[in-house]
């Protein structure tokens, strides 16, 4: 005989009166738990042998049983936390203002990025070429009282306006002016107010200046996404967190930045990720700078932060020279420096890399290359911790390179 739990599973099912009465129990059934029940009506004996006319059958697909249970099952509706991968699947790449001088060349640093085939990349990029210049001198011009710091800012405009327009269209096109143009009005409003004072405080000059690398790491983003590449876009401000010291410097503050970047990478995880240099925060979250130089700074810390398997520093030479090479003709490429000789060149005047750069990839063994953004074929030089190149060469020798400082002059005093 049929039963009622068989009769639900199987509508199809016919339930005879005398099943109904003899093999099924009464149970409770809440309103809320079915939404439709029917009994089948009383039918014939005939029906009953399974001999079922066309018009009982007809009765009968009307006579269905329908029930629908519900079970109160906890759902987890809060988004799953992204974890932040680190280690040797991302390399960082630091483009310096020379290399995003115009559309042309932001196009170029696209191309290399997107020819990298780590499985993932982060990208420090400086302002344009002379835009920290043009932003310094806005402040000296309003502080000043000069009334053509507003003409200064409208050149400031034209200049991301026109590169905009040679790189970007459609959608991206319009959020970019439509953010460039916001930025601007709220620099116009600022320099303002520095114009009445007739003074710019520290905190109100980095803000100023630190558009330049807003609008830049925006650009490229951008063209990185045009090209088909998933690609988000970092104000470092929201993640680099660095304290001011007596020298006019900054130490950043590991902890803090790595817990910052790991709650804005859950939030916008991506495998490109563009990013400010030269920028950075407070404690206070107060917008600062790294000072000058900063970018390659910000590209070290970045490449701590995520345990990076290399920084590639992109600039106009081939890599760093045993000498000046306006001063001396015999100067050749250096393939490899250790983290001792870069500082100490760079602490002696060389054009390396600033000394601050090198002290967070050593806490990691990152090695940093230097390479010309116009010279692909050329390797560049290597800065690391090991002794030996890929020769097998060793790297220290008596003298590496000659480093020189102008406009010094030696006093000897004896007595």
């Amino acid at each position: 005989m049929a039963s009622l739990s068989s009769a639900i599973s199987n509508p199809g099912h016919i339930l005879s009166p005398n099943a109904l009465a003899h093999d099924v129990k009464p149970k409770k059934i809440c309103y809320s738990q079915c939404h439709a029940f029917f009994l089948p009506p009383h039918r014939s004996p005939i029906c009953r042998m399974g001999f079922v006319s066309g018009l009982e059958r007809k009765k009968t697909l009307k006579s269905r049983i329908f029930a629908s249970v519900t079970v109160d099952t906890p759902v987890n509706t809060s988004p799953e936390k992204v974890q932040l991968p680190k280690g040797d699947t991302w390399s960082v790449h630091k483009f310096g203002g020379t290399c995003m001088g115009s559309s042309e060349r932001i196009k170029n640093v696209a191309k290399i990025v997107l020819s990298d085939d780590s499985e993932r990349k982060f990208i420090v990029v400086s302002a344009m070429s002379k835009v920290t210049d043009m932003m310094y001198d806005l402040i000296y011009k309003a502080q000043s009282r000069d009334d053509s710091y507003l003409s200064a800012l409208d050149a400031v405009l034209e200049k991301h306006r026109s590169t905009a327009f040679d790189l970007l269209d459609g959608d991206e096109l319009g959020s970019f002016l439509a953010q460039l143009n916001h930025d601007v009005s709220n620099l116009k409003a600022m320099l303002r107010a520095i114009y009445i004072a007739g003074h710019a405080t520290e905190s109100f000059t980095d803000f100023v200046v630190g558009h330049g690398e807003l609008w830049s790491a925006q650009m490229l983003s951008c063209v990185v996404r045009k090209n088909g590449v998933d690609c988000n876009w970092m104000d470092t401000r929201e993640v680099l967190v660095v304290n001011p010291t007596s020298s006019n410097q900054v130490d950043p503050d590991f902890k803090e930045s790595e817990e910052r970047l790991e709650k804005w990478y859950s939030k916008n995880p991506s495998k490109t990720i563009v990013a400010t240099g030269f920028i950075a925060s407070t404690p206070q979250n107060i917008p600062t700078t790294l000072k000058r130089d900063g970018s390659d700074f910000s590209a070290a810390i970045m490449g701590a932060l995520f345990k990076a398997r290399q920084v590639t520093i992109w600039t106009d030479v081939d890599g760093v020279y045993s000498a000046d090479p306006r001063k001396v003709s015999e100067a050749v490429i250096l393939k490899t420096l250790s983290y001792q000789e870069a500082w100490e060149m760079s602490y002696f005047g060389a054009n390396v890399l600033h000394p601050r750069t090198i002290i967070p990839v050593m806490r990691y063994d990152i090695p940093i290359i230097i390479r010309n953004v116009f010279n692909l074929a050329v390797p560049g030089t290597k800065i690391c911790r090991s002794t030996e190149d890929e020769d097998g060469q060793g790297l220290e020798s008596f003298v590496k390179g000659f480093a020189t400082i102008d406009n010094l002059a030696l006093v000897n005093v004896e007595g």
